[in-house]
């Protein structure tokens, strides 16, 4: 799974790592495993993408006790089609 920070077509900042899918459950759950900043990548335990993101504010705290305790964050899709995805993540938003 990949995620990032974008300046118009300019990727900043682009996190990346593996993901298991639930079809009956509709849960997508992952693990940032390497972050890309400028296009310079580098490897990260799943633990410290959730300590980056609290530490930037880009995440919470909650999220750092989650992956102590060894969950992993996620989403429950609500519907996809060939235009939108939408879900609601373990944060509620």
């Amino acid at each position: 799974i990949e995620n990032g920070i974008y300046l118009g077509d300019l990727n900043v900042v682009k996190f990346a790592g593996p993901f298991d899918f639930d079809l009956v459950r509709r849960k997508l759950e992952f693990d940032f495993t390497s972050i890309a900043i400028f296009g310079f990548k580098i490897q990260i335990k799943p633990s410290d993408a959730a300590k980056i993101g609290s530490s930037t504010g880009l995440g919470s705290e909650s999220n750092v006790k989650n992956s102590n305790k060894g969950k992993r964050p996620f989403f429950n899709w609500i519907s996809a089609d060939e235009n939108i995805a939408t879900a609601r993540g373990g944060g509620g938003g």
